[in-house]
This record gives C-alpha cells, sequence and structure tokens, in this order.
C-alpha cells in the first residue's frame, strides 16, 4: 500500500479547488488596479478620514497602491489569508482523516511504522503546496506582467510569492501537531479558519499599535508584504525563527504520534 500516492490521489481535487480560488481572487481585484492608480489620489484623501490606526491594520500606510507590485502587495495579504487555511486544512485533516472515518485500524494493523506513516502524509502535504505554489506563481505572473508597462520587479515577486508557502508550512506544521494533539477532530474547516483568523488578527493588531512584540507571535508578521517590498529581501531573524517553529512543531507530530492511543472501530 502507497500511503504517499493515495494520499496525493485524495487530496488532489482540493489542491485544485483552492489554487484556482487564490488565482480567481486575484485576477478579480487585479481588475480593479487601473482605475484606481489613476485616482489613487482621491483614495488617498478618502483614507486619510479613517483613524492611523484602521490604516496601518489594514496595510494601506506602507503600500504605494499607484505601482503594481504596491497593489498586489496589497491583495496578497489576503491570499496569505486564503492559502494559510489550505494549509492549516491539510495538516489537520492528513492524520486525523482515518479517525474521523473510522478506517485507522485498517492502517495501523499494516506492517508499516508510523513514523513512515507521518512521514508519507507529511511528504503528500509538501507536494500539494509546491504543485500549488508553482502554479500560482506562474499563473500571477502572467497576470501582474499584464499590468506593467515596463518589466517587472522579478526578484521582488519572487520573493512576495515565495512568503506564501514559508507562511504555509507555518500552519501546515500547526495543524499537524493539533490533528495528534487533540483526541478528536470533527470537523476541520471550522478548526482552520479560527487558528488562521486568530493569527491574522493579531497581526492586524500589531500593525495597528506597532508593537514589536505581537511580531513574534504570528507568521503573517514573519513575511510582511510591505516591508518586502521595500527591502527586497527576508527578515533573517524572522525567517529562522519560523523554521525552528516548523520544525519542533513537526517533531512534536512524530512524537505525540508514535505514542497515541489510535481509538478502535
Amino acid at each position: 500500500m502507497n500511503i504517499f500516492s493515495q494520499e496525493l490521489k485524495m487530496s488532489a481535487a482540493s489542491m485544485i479547488y483552492w489554487t484556482a480560488s487564490i488565482v480567481l481572487f486575484v485576477l478579480l481585484f487585479m481588475f480593479m488596479y487601473p482605475p484606481i492608480s489613476k485616482d489613487v489620489q482621491v483614495i488617498e484623501s478618502i483614507l486619510s478620514n479613517f483613524p492611523p490606526e484602521l490604516r496601518r491594520a489594514l496595510g494601506m500606510t506602507t503600500l504605494d497602491l499607484s505601482q503594481v507590485l504596491g497593489f498586489y502587495g496589497f491583495l496578497f495579504i489576503y491570499i496569505l489569508l486564503i492559502g494559510s487555511v489550505y494549509a492549516m486544512k491539510s495538516g489537520i485533516s492528513v492524520l486525523s482523516e482515518e479517525i474521523r472515518s473510522k478506517t485507522a485500524d485498517f492502517l495501523l494493523v499494516k506492517p508499516v511504522p508510523r513514523t513512515r506513516i507521518v512521514s508519507a502524509k507529511i511528504l503528500s502535504i509538501l507536494s500539494n503546496l509546491i504543485v500549488q505554489n508553482l502554479l500560482f506563481m506562474f499563473i500571477s505572473y502572467i497576470i501582474i506582467s499584464s499590468y506593467v508597462n515596463g518589466s517587472l520587479d522579478t526578484r521582488t515577486f519572487i520573493l512576495i510569492n515565495l512568503s506564501l508557502f514559508q507562511v504555509q508550512l507555518f500552519f501546515a506544521a500547526v495543524g499537524l501537531f493539533l490533528s495528534v494533539l487533540i483526541k478528536k477532530i470533527k470537523t476541520v474547516l471550522p478548526v482552520s479558519l479560527g487558528v488562521v483568523f486568530a493569527f491574522f488578527v493579531i497581526q492586524m493588531i500589531n500593525q495597528s499599535l506597532n508593537d514589536p512584540k505581537l511580531a513574534y507571535i504570528t507568521p503573517f508578521a514573519y513575511f510582511d508584504v510591505s516591508k518586502i517590498i521595500q527591502n527586497v529581501g527576508y527578515d533573517t531573524s524572522f525567517l529562522i525563527i519560523n523554521i525552528i517553529i516548523i520544525f519542533i512543531l513537526t517533531a512534536l507530530t512524530y512524537i505525540i504520534y508514535q505514542k497515541k492511543d489510535i481509538p478502535s472501530l
């Protein structure tokens, strides 16, 4: 029984649907770029009436909406949100699906170590995320390029898009950890939405209050799109923190799943 190939077959449709949703989101909102870029001063005058804290929370103070990458950066905040929910959902469901569908006995009686089961399932998530990000980056590059008069800053564009993959790895690791920590998860999507939105709200509060301490709590702050555009690079300390958290949560997933009492039928 090839667990990895079976997981890929089972998750392929979901990956395609979520990828199509993100691409459609970009396509629809980029239609708004030409009129907004022309009347950006009017929009800024309207936004100036809003409280500074609200404008900072929405990322409207550091991004130049008249520039295509600035506008894309504003959209990308919400792309991160959608992609994170998918990654979180994948992480939770991949190890808890047998318990929910009551097929855990069938899997665990096979002569396959639990570590190999976890590895195969994690590899399936990683494969889906890689394919999703490559597809999205390719299609979004075509979409964004059509709105650029000159040449697109490819380096900055790639850095922005790679941040999606890194944030997704964080939430996939959180999802894996919760799937083995919580005894039984009845529904995956509500848990995924709750966790991701909690981190997103923390990021909005962080931007509103401009509190450096809050930035360490949420991965959305690790890869701040406005800072990526300004610095054409990542914050090394946040990059390392993200890698460490992913490693720790993945290691704990292996340890807990190895000792976890899986309920039988």
